[in-house]
């Protein structure tokens, strides 16, 4: 089940108290007639603007518009197609929600700083989705792989290693001969939209997000573990304390364990990296500057290095298959579906200030995600691959 915003109704007779209870317990059960539900919506969308002589009861009305909600928030929950944006009181929500048949994404609740009703751009967006399981690899002698279209089973063999692609679309390296005499490098690159797996070869899990790119041994020698990376990357590094596993970004930050969980996002223009810890610990090093990691931190690297306490979850929810934000910026929202849906995003007047709280599935049309934008209170106007973005 879904849930929308819908735009505010038009004025019609309030319902009595009896007339509210019945209807809102034939919503609960899934009864409801869509006379009725024009009827609830209208009443739940008039918030606080006018009264209604409400007798006393078992529910007055607050009690009654919280009622409806928790199952609401419920089934938000546990759907991966959900989204909201937020507000102090959930259920005094200036523009209300559409309770049943025929909503199509999310319930939506508006930051302080949004309008209270959205304006809608006139717009002609394209019907395009990000995917999955797309990259190319480049082995050490310049030879590019598609992967998307390799058959399954051994690809190449390089370095000693052997490199296979497997039923479920996932890149596997494997060596019997740590005794390399040169060690080869291999590069694996995502497009805009896409993600991959791949397995090391020291048994290290790594999940590249979408224009990432990460630069590799085909075997580990020596007292480290060095992999290289442009982008954004979840890692489950295999234990290994006599064998460091470092991770290098471009701007001279490295992130040392010894076998941990953990995500990095280091692209290209965002002016800073993050580094969120799940399990184990980190070291965050930039120049002389060092800061160790616990589960449940963030560490965000720009000149300096400072720690924030997050919801970890949050930070791999694109592994998961979800746009996940929490008062996000609107350049950090849009340069997301910039990476994934293969588009341009321009700014007209300037960068909008709305924070963007809430979630939905990275599956989801690019159309539905601009309309859930626009109900957050952006104005967006898309045209071919283009999407612009009007602060005012």
């Amino acid at each position: 089940m879904f849930y929308t915003l819908c735009s505010k109704a038009t004025t019609m007779e309030q319902p009595s108290e009896q007339k509210l209870s019945e209807i809102s317990d034939k919503w609960l059960r899934g009864t409801i007639t869509s006379e009725e539900l024009a009827l609830l919506d209208a009443w739940y969308n008039r918030g606080s603007q006018e009264d209604i002589d409400w007798m006393a009861g078992d529910l007055d009305e607050e009690q009654l518009k919280e009622r409806l909600f928790y199952p609401i928030a419920q089934d938000i929950s546990t759907e991966r197609s959900a989204w909201r944006f937020g507000k102090s009181t959930l259920y005094k929500a200036a523009a209300a929600i559409t309770l049943g048949v025929g909503a199509t994404l999310g319930y939506l609740y508006f930051q302080n700083n949004a309008p209270e009703q959205s304006a809608l751009v006139s717009k002609q967006v394209i019907n395009k989705s990000g995917h999955y399981n797309k990259a190319t690899l480049t082995l050490a002698n310049g030879q590019t792989v598609d992967l998307d279209g390799a058959v399954n089973g051994l690809i190449a063999q390089e370095g000693g290693a052997r490199i296979q692609k497997t039923q479920d679309g996932k890149l596997l390296y494997n060596s019997d001969d740590d005794n390399i005499a040169a060690v080869s490098m291999n590069i694996l690159n995502t497009p805009k939209g896409r993600q991959y797996q791949i397995a090391l070869p020291d048994g290290s899990k790594v999940w590249l997000n979408a224009s990432s790119a990460l630069k590799f041994p085909t075997v580990f020698q020596g007292k480290e573990r060095v992999v290289e990376l442009t982008g954004e990357a979840y890692f489950e590094v295999a234990k290994d304390k006599a064998h460091p596993f470092k991770v290098k970004m471009p701007d001279e930050t490295t992130v040392e364990v010894l076998g941990t969980h953990f995500n990095i996002m280091a692209y290209p223009g965002e002016n800073k990296i993050d580094a969120t810890l799940l399990e184990g610990s980190i070291n965050v090093q930039k120049g002389g500057l060092s800061k160790t990691v616990v589960p449940g931190q963030m560490a965000e690297v720009t000149d300096n290095i400072t720690l924030e306490t997050v919801n970890a979850e949050d930070a791999i929810s694109w592994k998961n298959g979800l746009f996940r934000f929490e008062k996000a910026n609107v350049h950090t929202v849009m340069n997301e579906i910039e990476r994934w849906y293969n588009v341009d995003v321009l700014y007209e007047g300037g960068m909008p200030d709305n924070q963007i709280t809430g979630y939905i599935s990275r599956t989801s049309q690019l159309n539905e995600v601009v309309k859930m934008l626009e109900l957050s209170g952006l104005k967006l106007q898309v045209r071919g691959d283009k999407i612009k973005v009007f602060n005012n």
